[in-house]
């Protein structure tokens, strides 16, 4: 049972890294050309309206998937095959209540947030994305089902029809309508709307998921007793969990709103016209994206650990618990530690590859994506590090560490911003400061529950490889681009580091045979590297 477990939860974490890279990219294939067709402007109006929805989406949702998750975990594990299929019914008729709720705030509250943030032009793209709670939130909840039973597929393929709903409508309509003539806050209205087109069609493909399967007797349920806690119970459960994971979440996310708001007006504090600040904030939203990236990939990290370590907690295995904690955080650092140096250590020459019609914004935005580099790690462990204390049934810390995470976001922005030598850069700084702090208050949390790893082997050996990595790309960038030109040698530094970072991690011995045997083709991979 304990290696079926540990499979199961690198599996699934497999399953949705593949999804994450696969939606990255198509979100490339849509943002890059919109950001080349309006430029930092357009980028500015587009990141208002995206936050709002964000913003309320989290605050209405954020913690049910989460619950749902465990719950369904939870109960599998025990048998009670009723009672997981009434946790889903019951998530999905509250899903749909809140959704419906928080779409109509939006929509009807579309004025009053664009004036918070200083950008009336962003009226119409706050307008185009209210809709998309409603339709993620019924996504949310039947995702939430899959993903406590160990089934990552239908969130994958849910995940890769939103991207392509949004690449193909949203792209298509911005370009339509520029080419027509529009205004710029009707044609990042239309690229924006493209986001809500992509969640309907992505909320059509799971539910029909969810009724061919239910129609089939929903086989991965495993139920040994009938047991099972009345849907009353089970409501006050559900909540008794999403509550506090909400709390936290909506924390950090109003932190983050309020920070929107607060970037403009402080620049404009400090001497800046509105549309200055608005193009401003805008080139640090180009940074933005780019951090944004390692992220989508290390999420699926903490949503696949939870409802393992959930069930194995049911079992009372705390060991296995503890070893997948180690795994998660272990693979949680192969990954965002490289992402991190190599954002820091070329961030113009990546950028101008991408942003090749924006050379000026890019100027502008690249200082900003270095100063991101360690919020990068900071995000991606305090992403894994909820998740952990979640399953642990300590809901209600990251409460507590995001909201004092957020606390230090907002002092230092409001401080920094608004100090003309400084102005945008203080929001990446802040950004470090306040995902850093939740990560370290995090873990003092995990290892002071009963929970313990290693940090050593955890975090030293990946951090050493990064280090060497970093180093190398950074003296051989200059060279190389010189002889083949700033694009191919960017990609041909960035292959090579992505090489001896690799090389790096066999040769300090970051990458255990156990974690490397529960990956697909695990024995393969292990002989091929030579780890033993």
């Amino acid at each position: 049972m304990k290696e079926k477990r540990g499979s199961s939860f690198i599996e699934s974490t497999f399953v949705l890294m593949v999804a994450s890279i696969v939606v990255k990219l198509i979100g490339a294939f849509y943002s890059i050309p919109l950001t080349n067709l309006y430029g930092a402007a357009g980028t500015g109006i587009f990141n208002v309206a995206y936050y709002v929805y964000t913003t309320m989406f989290i605050i209405s949702t954020a913690g049910l998937p989460v619950a749902v998750s465990r719950m369904v975990a939870a109960s599998n594990t025990l048998g009670r095959g009723r009672e997981v299929r009434r946790i889903g019914r019951i998530a999905f008729i509250s899903f749909t209540v809140i959704g419906l709720f928080f779409s109509a705030v939006i929509f009807f509250g579309a004025d009053l947030f664009v004036t918070l943030a200083g950008l009336p032009s962003a009226r119409f793209a706050v307008l185009a994305i209210s809709p998309c709670i409603f339709f993620v939130a019924l996504v949310s909840a039947i995702r939430g089902y899959y993903q406590g039973l160990a089934n990552m597929v239908p969130t994958a393929w849910s995940q890769v029809i939103e991207a392509l709903g949004k690449l193909i409508f949203g792209l298509g309509l911005a370009y339509y309508l520029m080419d027509r003539g529009y205004s710029l806050d009707i044609v990042v209205a239309g690229a924006i709307g493209g986001v809500t087109i992509g969640t309907v069609l992505g909320a059509i493909y799971i539910i029909i998921v969810r009724i061919r399967d239910i129609r089939r007797g929903d086989v991965a349920v495993n139920c040994l007793t009938n047991e099972s806690r009345s849907s009353k119970e089970l409501t006050r459960a559900l909540f008794a969990i999403a509550v506090p994971i909400t709390l936290s979440a909506g924390v950090l996310s109003l932190t983050n709103l309020i920070d929107t708001f607060l970037v403009v007006r402080r620049l404009q504090e400090a001497g800046m016209t509105s549309p200055e600040a608005g193009t401003l904030y805008g080139a640090y939203g180009m940074a933005v994206k780019f951090f944004n990236l390692p992220q989508t990939i290390i999420v699926g990290i903490g949503t696949s650990v939870l409802p393992a370590i959930s069930a194995a907690l049911a079992r009372r295995n705390r060991e296995q618990a503890s070893r997948l904690t180690e795994s998660s955080f272990r693979l949680t650092a192969l990954l965002a530690l490289p992402c991190a140096v190599g954002l820091a250590v070329l961030p113009q020459p990546i950028m101008d590859l991408l942003y090749y019609q924006q050379p000026e914004d890019v100027l502008v935005a690249a200082p900003t994506l270095t100063l991101l580099g360690p919020a990068v790690v900071f995000v991606a462990m305090q992403s894994v590090s909820n998740a952990i204390l979640q399953a642990q049934g300590k809901e209600k810390l990251p409460v507590v560490s995001m909201a004092i995470g957020g606390a230090v976001k907002l002092i230092t922005n409001y401080t920094l911003i608004a100090i003309p030598a400084i102005n945008i850069r203080g929001a990446p700084i802040g950004t470090s400061l306040c995902y850093g702090t939740i990560t370290v208050l995090n873990l003092i949390f995990i290892r002071h529950y009963g929970i313990p790893f290693s940090f050593t082997k955890t975090f030293l050996k990946p951090l050493i490889s990064a280090g060497v990595m970093g180093v190398f790309a950074y003296l051989m960038y200059p060279p190389v681009s010189g002889v083949i030109g700033s694009k191919l040698g960017v990609l041909a530094v960035i292959a090579l580091s992505a090489v001896l970072y690799l090389l790096m991690l066999i040769a300090t011995r970051a990458l255990p045979k156990e974690d490397i045997l529960m990956l697909p083709k695990g024995e393969k991979i292990a002989k091929i590297l030579r780890v033993k």
